[in-house]
């Protein structure tokens, strides 16, 4: 039996629109499961064992750009080496992804916003349907952090697909759902980046702006 499965994350929330964060972001990562990540996972662990991060639990990679808990007692050098071992995990891995991203400038909050976010996944879903119906099950894993995206994943994914299950998700259980969380985190810093400028724990972490783009985003699009 043939299965794929969908690991999701968003960032953001449906409140008000804030100043600091206008942009609602769940992000989507793909993966066939008769492509093994056993020798890529192997390699991660391997890293983080030996440098002493596994004791630090799931990488949340926003916190751990601005140093805040539990990630405050690690220097840049640390956090950085923490995040590139991700980076490197998700580069490895055989998997796709989809980012989408909602300006609540424009498209408003609450069931404004969480309308528009089901219009995008739903056209995302029908746009790649015979790639979503080649498969016997799909399995879509989501932490249920915020209600209206569960309810989302579930009205979207049924109007599509007959074949979807849907489980909850600790970010330690897979390491591909921290992956999703990972690239939240990019394509936050990149609409920042374009629109107003790094934040100065970004511009800090990644070397500026110049070294974000070449070093991180051009592999993360690519």
């Amino acid at each position: 039996m043939s299965e794929l499965s969908v690991f999701v994350d968003e960032s953001g929330d449906f409140g008000a629109l804030a100043a600091h964060c206008p942009f609602y972001i769940v992000s989507l990562v793909v993966h066939d499961q008769d492509e093994p990540i056993d020798a890529q996972l192997g390699r991660l662990e391997k890293v983080m064992r030996e440098s002493g991060f596994d004791r630090y639990g799931p990488v949340h990679t926003a916190p751990l750009i601005r140093r805040e808990a539990p990630y405050s007692e690690l220097d840049g050098r640390q956090r950085r080496r923490m995040f590139d071992a991700l980076f490197a995990f998700s580069r490895r891995c055989s998997m796709r992804h989809k980012v989408i991203l909602v300006d609540k400038r424009w498209f408003g909050d609450g069931d404004a916003l969480e309308e528009r976010i089901a219009r995008e996944l739903g056209e995302f879903l029908r746009e790649n349907i015979s790639f979503f119906q080649s498969y016997d099950r799909v399995i879509v894993y989501y932490d249920r952090g915020q209600k209206e995206i569960s309810r989302t994943l579930r009205v979207a994914f049924a109007a599509s697909l007959s074949h979807v299950e849907h489980r909850v998700v600790a970010p330690a259980d897979y390491v591909l759902f921290q992956v999703a969380d990972l690239c939240c985190t990019i394509e936050l810093v990149e609409r920042r980046r374009t629109e107003r400028g790094l934040t100065k724990s970004e511009a800090a972490f990644f070397g500026g702006a110049g070294s974000f783009k070449k070093t991180y985003l051009k592999e993360f699009r690519r």
